[in-house]
């Protein structure tokens, strides 16, 4: 008997991963019935190395033509999906490409970089991250600016590694929606989680939520409740409750899902050049776990699933899967229309 989800299967968006790109992963995609995928392309990189890696996912895409293509927007997105491929945006996980100079923000936007988180844990010009103690939040002076020019450009802002008082600042100030593409809720999971302050609080998600915003949840188990023991079951609990606390139209999935790495790019993310260790450590063990459940994108179809037996209806499934990043793709690519 076929699976209640598996024809068809919903629209699927992953709203966040940073594997290694190759063939392999494409074809996981694929098999997952992926959608569209946000890519990370640079976390410290500068403007110039990030330029080299456009220019290697322009290789890249010329390779793997029939399995994946860049997509600018939600047209491109559903053309790309339409032909049997999965739409790849770009974002940034911080915003160190932009060197501090807001007329990047357009540049880099019609490179296809369609999302850019403030920060990535850490202070800088524009806000504060999630690791630090004095949580300053939004620079009124250099943030205010670039979260303006990214409304104006229609740039969606990623709020996930930043600070709780960055958080409410940028849902405050922003005029369009803004996303978490890439957390879990902080009540739910608990603070005993290996990235504690990674993990929104309930305020920050009823806020963003409010706004229209969307949370992207993911099985990444430095942020799961039981690590690496929980079950397909428990992360669909967490999904349930955070739909009963925001509203079905505001959750989704950004799995965090990366692979094909060394501790040394583990150790790029969390130190980038300004350490020369990382602040948290990275351990002798595996570079990252994945739930038996969740090995790899392919997985989607069983959590969907999982999601139909506890009793999420078809359109809820919709939206879950895929519809909500794209109402709010939708929104945080137009440019802002100001009075």
């Amino acid at each position: 008997m076929s699976s209640p989800v598996a024809d068809p299967l919903p629209f699927t968006v992953d709203c966040l991963e940073y594997s290694k790109p190759d063939r392999a992963r494409f074809e996981e995609w694929r098999r997952g019935s992926v959608g569209c995928v946000h890519v990370t392309i640079a976390v410290w990189e500068t403007a110039r190395e990030t330029l080299s890696v456009i220019g290697e996912w322009n290789d890249l895409f010329a390779a793997n033509s029939d399995l994946i293509e860049q997509a600018h927007g939600v047209a491109d997105i559903t053309r790309i999906n339409a032909a049997g491929k999965t739409a790849v945006l770009f974002g940034f996980q911080n915003t160190t490409p932009l060197e501090d100079d807001i007329r990047l923000v357009r540049v880099f936007a019609d490179l296809g970089v369609r999302i850019m988180q403030l920060t990535y844990n850490t202070q800088n010009s524009i806000a504060a991250g999630c690791w630090e103690d004095d949580d300053n939040g939004v620079s009124k002076h250099v943030g205010a600016n670039f979260i303006k020019e990214m409304n104006d450009v229609g740039v969606l802002i990623d709020l996930s590694h930043c600070s709780e008082r960055t958080c409410l600042d940028t849902i405050d100030m922003s005029a369009a929606p803004v996303a978490v593409t890439h957390a879990n809720p902080i009540e739910f999971v608990g603070d005993g989680v290996e990235l504690s302050r990674r993990p929104k609080s309930t305020e920050v998600l009823r806020k963003l939520a409010g706004r229209g915003g969307v949370v992207g949840l993911s099985p990444y188990v430095r942020m799961l409740r039981d690590g690496a023991a929980t079950t397909l079951d428990s992360f669909v609990d967490m999904t349930l409750w955070t739909i009963d606390q925001l509203g079905v139209e505001h959750v989704a999935f950004g799995t965090d899902f990366y692979t094909g790495y060394d501790a040394s790019m583990v150790k790029w993310w969390r130190a980038g050049r300004w350490g020369r260790e990382s602040p948290i450590p990275i351990g002798d063990g595996p570079v990252v776990e994945w739930p038996s459940w969740f090995s790899s994108p392919e997985a989607f179809p069983g959590v969907l699933e999982a999601l139909v037996d506890r009793g999420l209806s078809r359109d809820e499934l919709a939206l879950v899967a895929g519809g909500n990043w794209m109402r709010l793709f939708e929104q945080g690519f137009q440019p802002a229309v100001r009075a």
